[in-house]
């Protein structure tokens, strides 16, 4: 994935919306992996490791399970597993596992498990660190997926911007002073085209 090609001088028009009308889905870093996994607000997946929340209609902490081997080993290295819960249980012909990735070889297995326990108060994945992010000016500039990123590209690599019928209430509008000085035009102009090669690179798709 490369940077868009913008024209020199071109025109913008304030979209409208909350930072949330840009996408649907954030990309955090993965728990397990630390590879960018998908975020839809009710569960969080990814593609490099397996690692899910995915919804289901159990309870969810049934999702919660820890290997069931008082001394669990990687099946591929053999080297010791952390035996902690993880939110990957599975069933399969009345038979729980949970899924594991290894903190040695970094290889992922299912392995036989024992029910586990939710942590108390927010689902943990809440917390989970935003992937695309990268600083700018001593600031931090974020986006949460690429449609938002083109938002952006689009708003603040325009010469002239247009205000919408909301003036005031859109996620443009908000946006803060630092990100939108012309003396940090060219600054925030390269970090967004750093976070869309860093999607490029890790199999962001949207």
């Amino acid at each position: 994935m490369t940077e868009r090609e913008l024209p020199i001088h071109h025109r913008a028009s304030d979209p409208g919306g909350r930072v949330w009308s840009f996408g649907s889905v954030t990309w955090v870093h993965c728990p397990e992996c630390d590879g960018a996994a998908k975020s839809t607000g009710s569960s969080v997946s990814c593609a490099h490791c397996g690692y899910t929340t995915v919804p289901s209609l159990k309870p969810y902490g049934e999702k919660w399970a820890y290997p069931a081997s008082s001394n669990p080993l990687c099946s591929h290295c053999r080297k010791p597993l952390d035996r902690r819960d993880r939110p990957t249980a599975r069933h399969e012909d009345g038979t729980l596992f949970v899924r594991i990735r290894c903190d040695h070889c970094d290889k992922t297995e299912d392995y036989p498990g024992l029910p586990g326990s939710a942590p108390s108060g927010s689902r943990s994945y809440r917390l989970l660190r935003r992937f695309l992010e990268t600083q700018v000016a001593g600031e931090t500039l974020w986006v949460n997926n690429l449609a938002h990123l083109e938002a952006l590209e689009d708003w603040l690599g325009a010469k002239v911007r247009e205000r919408g019928p909301q003036p005031g209430l859109t996620m443009m509008a908000r946006l803060p002073r630092w990100m939108k000085a012309s003396t940090n035009r060219d600054k925030v102009l390269r970090g967004l085209a750093q976070l869309r090669e860093l999607a490029g690179k890790s199999g962001i798709d949207e």
